[in-house]
């Protein structure tokens, strides 16, 4: 069961714990004692610094706050877990359908699916998952990460996150491997680029087509699916077709494109033998190229 403590309006119904929430949802990390200042100077209220402490100490129970090293933060999995039931009531309100989101642990659901409007927040969360997938990683699970795409558009918008992504694959020992389909000018540079950090990216030699496209990731037994609509298919095609390198391609142009509004569908699901087999094939045709 997720407890949200969200702070409310009016001096009754301020508590300790909706008054430590709403300091660090601004400000993070924070020791107890510099919670303990802000509450006292933003908050017209008399919470001793004993109560203080007990709302910290009740918040990080209920693992809506993590700390280390003295300091306290926002755990991120409570975070995604939020979003996720978020999601689904957005996604239930808007279609009043029932659709499965993402469990993080994959206890009840093997199976789940999110529709992403554009490529920018797909972006985002695709990297979120990712993470954390990674990070719980078993130990019993194939200790790699393999993956079939067809235009590296995310390094164009955001090339510090995704190094910090592969670098992040790399300190837990998870070998990487990815498999550009398109031989393109500007999918040989994302080669280089992830050259230059000990990741793993091979070009084949494909041309583009106008048509609906997926990109497959396998992390461990799980398998992640992006399939793309013909509209923003479209639109990628025709920008890697245009510019072969960095510097002359437009900014403004990639910045409309990965805001453009579209549905992408975004699944993940866990399953050993399929993981394998496709595994199995990408690398296969990684060792080729």
């Amino acid at each position: 069961m997720i407890e949200l403590s969200i702070p409310q309006a009016g001096e009754e119904t301020k508590t300790g714990k909706d008054i430590v929430f709403s300091i660090i949802s601004r400000q993070q990390p924070l020791s107890t004692i510099e919670i303990f200042r802000i509450a006292r100077r933003e908050y017209n209220v008399g919470l001793t610094y004993q109560a203080i402490k007990k709302a910290i100490d009740m918040l990080v129970k209920q693992h809506v706050l993590s700390k280390e090293d003295k300091l306290y933060r926002i755990d991120k999995a409570w975070l995604m877990t939020v979003k996720k039931t978020v999601d689904n009531l957005l996604t239930n309100y808007e279609s009043g359908k029932q659709v499965k989101g993402f469990s993080i642990d994959f206890s009840k659901d093997q199976y789940a699916v999110y529709t992403l409007t554009n490529l920018f927040d797909l972006d985002n969360f695709w990297d979120d998952i990712l993470v954390y997938l990674s990070d719980n990683l078993p130990s019993s699970e194939d200790q790699s990460f393999v993956a079939q795409i067809n235009y590296s558009w995310w390094l164009l918008i955001n090339l510090g996150r995704e190094t910090k992504l592969f670098e992040g694959f790399l300190k837990r020992n998870i070998k990487c491997y990815n498999v550009a389909k398109l031989n393109l000018p500007l999918n040989k540079w994302a080669k280089k680029t992830y050259g230059e950090i000990d990741i793993g990216y091979r070009v084949d030699h494909e041309n583009p087509k106008d048509e609906e496209m997926v990109d497959v990731n396998i992390v461990g037994d799980n398998v992640i699916q992006v399939h793309y609509p013909k509209e923003i298919v479209k639109k990628l095609n025709n920008f890697y077709k245009k510019y072969k390198n960095t510097q002359e391609m437009s900014l403004k142009e990639i910045t409309e494109i990965v805001h453009s509004p579209c549905e992408i569908k975004f699944t993940v699901f866990k399953n050993k033998e399929i993981a394998q087999s496709l595994r199995s094939q990408y690398l296969k045709k990684y060792k080729k190229i």
